[in-house]
């Protein structure tokens, strides 16, 4: 016990005890200050033996300490493009409700959103999937503000390149921006749906915000790097026709890497298209394929080469960048590549029940475990967006590579998407037993307005750096 004195210091005294009782020459007083001088010696032999403290558990020293991210967080490029060190961990938080309201609307925002995606058009009938904000621990993520967002981007490209929800979270940022400065779009169509997928029109837009002399484009890759799509329907099985994607690792997608030179900040963001039947190919040579549409083949799965992926699209945009860099006598332009990570879905039973995702609510911190895929493609995206990064900084390319890490913080929305809204008014008729849901994408307004709350703090830290590296390096007058 910690009030108890040490069993060395015990035995000490029983000793001397003894030899105080066996001499008629000690008196009692002889006894007692005797007894005084042991008890600090005793304790003083306690003290020296106590072991050292133990260190604060995990939670009281990160509570101590700054945050900081971990060396996977992020990787930047050079002295003169990188931001400063992240002074909040935004991926780890809880969503809280909120008085205010979205910046934009349905209805002010019709031409950008893709149809399947304006769930209040659509007649969603709640609104409370709009009350909520990510509050991340120990820090504060301001709300959007689209006037810092175009100062920092002023006279910049900036492109998102990926599949569906590339082009969704592209929307939410020019619906978020159109709602303070005009928007013009200067290539691509309109509102409306299109094909499943948006026609293709829709799939390569670009838009202009004068007002800062700012470009906002989407590129459609569903795969970061070159394939070829399934057909949209499966073929008859008589005609013996495979129902599967062909994906090409060592060759870039020209629909977008073409342009690379051409961005200031490229957001990549791609994943669920690699859950479906494909086969994959390296160099040449069949590598393997997932749900694997012949007999004879056998299942890899597909987290190695959503990774394999990411890493060659990271090294085709260095490549190009480096490439551009080194064929100017001007100093190369810092730029910025943003990973969004794996954004998980919420299908709960099958895809075409009334029910699939008709939660109204988002999970309580800690309500819901991650889910193993969702946790390995975020793991993907953060250490390849690191490693880019570091390859970045060798080549001189000036280029700065971050993770957006929205993984757990969508997957803690279940409320957040379209369902049954994806088509325009469902239950008019009545509820049916089979009925498509879409438990992917987002209702924008929606949760993921945030992904671009969190964007803006990443892309503000980027060009305050580049800036000042910028002024730093001009020839004084």
């Amino acid at each position: 016990m910690a009030g108890s004195i040490p069993m060395a210091a015990s035995t000490a005294w029983e000793k001397l005890s003894h030899h105080f009782a066996s001499s008629s020459l000690l008196t009692k007083r002889a006894v007692a200050l005797a007894l005084y001088a042991l008890i600090p010696l005793a304790l003083l032999h306690y003290l020296l033996t106590l072991p050292p403290p133990l260190p604060p558990p995990p939670a009281a020293a990160a509570a101590a300490a700054p945050s900081s991210p971990s060396p996977s967080r992020r990787a930047n490029a050079s002295a003169a493009a990188s931001p400063p060190p992240e002074e909040c961990d935004y991926s780890d938080g809880e969503w809280v409700r909120t008085a205010a309201g979205p910046r934009y609307s349905g209805a002010s925002c019709g031409e950008t959103i893709k149809a399947g995606q304006n769930c209040a058009a659509h007649g969603r009938p709640d609104t409370g999937y709009l009350r909520w904000r990510w509050r991340p621990r120990g820090c504060a993520l301001p709300p959007f503000d689209p006037a810092g967002f175009l100062g920092a981007v002023r006279g910049r490209h900036l492109a998102f390149v990926g599949d569906s929800l590339a082009r969704n979270q592209c929307e939410s940022l020019v619906c978020l921006l159109a709602s303070a400065f005009p928007a013009r779009l200067v290539r691509g169509a309109g509102g409306g749906d299109g094909d499943g997928d948006g026609d293709e029109l829709r799939k390569f837009r670009r838009w202009a915000f004068p007002s800062h002399n700012a470009t906002v484009s989407v590129f459609w890759s569903p795969f970061l790097v070159n394939g070829t799509e399934r057909p949209k329907t499966p073929p008859p099985a008589a005609a013996g026709g495979l129902y599967h994607n062909r994906i090409y690792f060592d060759q870039p997608d020209e629909r977008w890497a073409a342009e690379a030179p051409s961005f200031d900040v490229v957001v990549l963001s791609s994943g669920q298209w690699y859950l479906n039947p494909a086969m994959f190919y390296d160099r040449g040579a069949f590598i393997g394929c997932h749900r694997c549409p012949e007999g004879n083949r056998t299942e890899t799965g597909f987290f190695g080469v959503f990774r394999l992926a990411v890493r060659n699209a990271l090294r085709e945009l260095i490549a190009r960048v480096a490439s551009s860099a080194s064929s100017s006598s001007s100093p190369a332009r810092p730029r910025l590549a943003v990973v969004t990570t794996f954004s998980p879905a919420h299908f709960e039973g099958e895809w075409d029940s009334p029910t699939s995702c008709a939660r109204t609510e988002p999970y309580a911190r800690g309500e819901r475990e991650p889910l193993y895929m969702d946790e390995e493609m975020l793991r993907a995206g953060v250490e390849e967006a690191a490693a880019a990064g570091a390859d970045a900084t060798a080549r001189g390319a000036g280029l700065a590579v971050e993770a957006l890490q929205v993984t757990r913080l969508a997957a803690m929305r279940p409320d957040g998407h379209p369902g049954l809204y994806t088509r325009a008014f469902p239950l008019a008729g009545g509820a049916r037993e089979r009925m498509p849901n879409d438990c992917v994408h987002w209702c924008l307004p929606g949760p993921i307005d945030t992904w671009n709350e969190i964007l803006l703090q990443v892309v503000k830290r980027w060009a305050d750096s580049a800036d000042a590296g910028a002024a730093s390096a001009a020839p004084s007058n």
